[in-house]
């Protein structure tokens, strides 16, 4: 027997950025769909025109794109063409298809015309609210005849779905079987007096007639998955197989909302994440690896490893220290060359100027912070200083190297070590300041955050050897000579 053929795929509503909750159920489907060479498609859900914004659907396609999620089959999207056997792709250009289907289930008695009015239901949903119960439909259109209908005339409509009697089961790969009465559903709306259809059809019209083989999305949808399988069969579309995701949480357990900054997923972009760290992240928040205890997944791992299976039931909840180590981690596994390209353009808008240096030395400079910076964002306090003179010092690092009784003595120890240094590199620097130690009996240490100090203006950056090689014997001398004059006219030493 051949495999089944997988067909995934994302359909967010453009009705603002892409949350994070929305990238994790994209990735999901794409990994599924990668892992067993199935095909993932994009689907925009644009019907509701008060909501949709083409703004947004750039905003959402902009955040799939950056995180290197690719589409098979899905609209046009900047210099994306569109593409696909089952299109379009937006639900604003399938109304004429929904319309059919609706007009089938009318056809076949499985749906019937609602002549109520808003101010009828209206006092059916006060009535309820008084009488605190669910609102529900009265059913008092669900078996007007043929001739009351046509007595109706032009009066608008809407289309109500004809719940039938019994169970309805939603086999969830995730959550298991899941039952539902179909006495708790009422006979719900799938097209609107306008013309529109409901999300519920919609929807289902949508995975049906796009084979759609499994359906991955978040638990919010889970009730409205009794509704689904009801359209399914009722439209005769084979069922796919559902697999409900846990909501993504903050870190305080509760959804993540969509105010918080982070939950728009280009926030980690303009904070400097990598979007493999993302992927890598989001993965995470309902899957877990066979191999236990293991975090750090590249994008080959993940679609190699990934399965359905390995998805958890219970929320997982936002974790910052969690997502910073992760994106060290994959900072450090690219390239001094890869991370360079990364930084150049923050270093661009933050206005060091590197049109000036050679590309060599960049990368070089770049190279020095790969094992210390926590995101991209943090190349700046740890290269700025090679771009610019270092007019103040950090205040804390000043009362605790420059304001000491020693601190004349560790400037002039320290400027001593460089002046003496023959070959300006890494290995002989290091030498030289441990010779000077070694010889006044002061720790090096304090050698060393003395010069970072003066080199820098600051107590925390790459390695000492190797920003001095960097900056060059001349500049290097010219600083440690400035640090000692600001030390010698300041005179506030402590005790």
């Amino acid at each position: 027997m051949s495999n089944p053929v997988i067909r995934c795929r994302i359909a967010p509503s453009p009705s603002g950025f892409l949350h994070i909750g929305t990238a994790k159920t994209a990735l999901y489907n794409w990994l599924f769909a990668r892992s067993q060479g199935g095909t993932f498609i994009l689907r925009l859900e644009d019907t509701d025109a008060d909501r949709t914004e083409e703004q947004y659907v750039e905003a959402m396609c902009e955040g799939i794109k950056w995180l290197g999620i690719d589409w098979d089959e899905g609209p046009q999207f900047g210099d994306e063409p569109a593409k696909g056997a089952f299109g379009p792709y937006r639900q604003s250009e399938r109304r004429q298809l929904y319309r059919q289907e609706a007009a089938r289930l009318l056809a076949e008695g499985k749906a019937y015309k609602c002549f109520c009015s808003k101010e009828e239901l209206d006092v059916q949903r006060d009535l309820a609210a008084r009488e605190k119960r669910p609102p529900r439909y009265s059913g008092k259109c669900r078996n007007l005849t043929q001739e009351e209908i046509t007595a109706k005339g032009d009066a608008p409509y809407a289309i109500r779905f004809r719940v039938p009697e019994g169970e309805t089961v939603v086999d969830d790969i995730i959550q298991g079987a899941v039952r539902f009465n179909n006495k708790e559903y009422d006979d719900f709306i799938i097209v609107k007096p306008n013309g529109d259809a409901v999300f519920h059809l919609a929807v289902v019209v949508d995975d049906g007639l796009m084979k759609i083989s499994h359906v991955i999305r978040g638990d919010d949808h889970l009730t409205n998955a009794g509704r689904h399988v009801m359209l399914f069969n009722a439209l005769g579309y084979p069922l796919p197989q559902f697999a409900h995701t846990p909501l993504v949480h903050d870190e305080q357990g509760k959804k993540f909302s969509k105010r918080l900054h982070g939950a728009n997923i280009l926030d980690w972009r303009a904070d400097g994440y990598l979007p493999e760290t993302m992927i890598n992240y989001i993965a995470l928040l309902g899957w877990t690896s066979e191999e236990e205890g293991r975090e750090f997944f590249s994008l080959d791992d993940l679609k190699r490893l990934f399965t359905l299976k390995r998805l958890t039931k219970s929320p997982a909840r936002f974790d910052r220290k969690k997502l910073d180590w992760l994106n060290g981690q994959h900072i450090r596994m690219l390239t001094p060359e890869q991370l360079f390209y990364r930084v150049l353009p923050i270093m661009q808008a933050h206005g060091l100027q590197v049109a000036d240096r050679s590309r060599e030395w960049l990368v070089s400079i770049v190279a020095i912070c790969q094992e210390k910076i926590p995101t991209l964002n943090h190349i700046i306090p740890f290269t700025d200083f090679f771009f610019r003179q270092v007019t103040a010092y950090d205040e804390k690092g000043r009362q605790k190297y420059f304001q000491k009784p020693e601190s004349l003595l560790w400037l002039q120890t320290a400027l001593s070590a460089l002046e003496s240094t023959d070959a300006w590199c890494h290995d002989a620097l290091k030498e030289a300041y441990e010779q000077a130690a070694a010889g006044t009996d002061i720790k090096i240490g304090m050698l060393v955050n003395t010069t970072r100090l003066a080199l820098t203006g600051k107590t925390v950056g790459p390695g000492l050897y190797e920003l001095t090689e960097l900056l060059g014997r001349d500049e290097a001398l010219a600083r440690m000579k400035h640090a000692l004059t600001f030390v010698e006219s300041s005179g506030e030493f402590t005790t």
